[in-house]
């Protein structure tokens, strides 16, 4: 049985599933590919009982927590890579400068008729 849960537990993760949210360390590590002894160094960058949490002594992981943290890390990366980073920026949609007005005006094209010039001799 063991061999079939763990060919089910597969099948769910190819297909974005997860049976479970809160799993065990050994569960987590089969759905992620994190080594299972890399977990206790990575949780200090994960929020504590949203990816994370210890109930009764056991350390167990979220599944949702961590696809939320991981979406969020891949965005603010993606911001930054574009430059579109919040604190680089400031919008200005809604501010005024005072004292500066516009006062050009664009002309415009007006029609004019064709007449042949004839020069003549006088």
């Amino acid at each position: 049985m063991p061999n079939e849960s763990q060919a089910i537990i597969d099948l769910l993760h190819q297909m974005g599933l997860t049976p479970l949210d809160w799993v065990d360390a050994k569960q987590f590590a089969a759905l992620t590919g994190i080594a299972e002894q890399k977990l206790t160094h990575r949780k200090r960058e994960w929020p504590e009982n949203v990816v994370w949490m210890k109930q009764s002594g056991n350390l167990y992981y979220s599944i949702r927590g961590y696809n939320k943290w991981m979406t969020k890390q891949a965005n603010i990366r993606y911001r930054k890579a574009c430059g579109l980073d919040q604190g680089a920026s400031k919008s200005t949609l809604h501010e005024t400068v005072p004292g500066i007005k516009s006062h050009s005006r664009t002309q415009s094209l007006q029609r004019v008729s064709v007449q042949r010039l004839e020069l003549g001799a006088t």
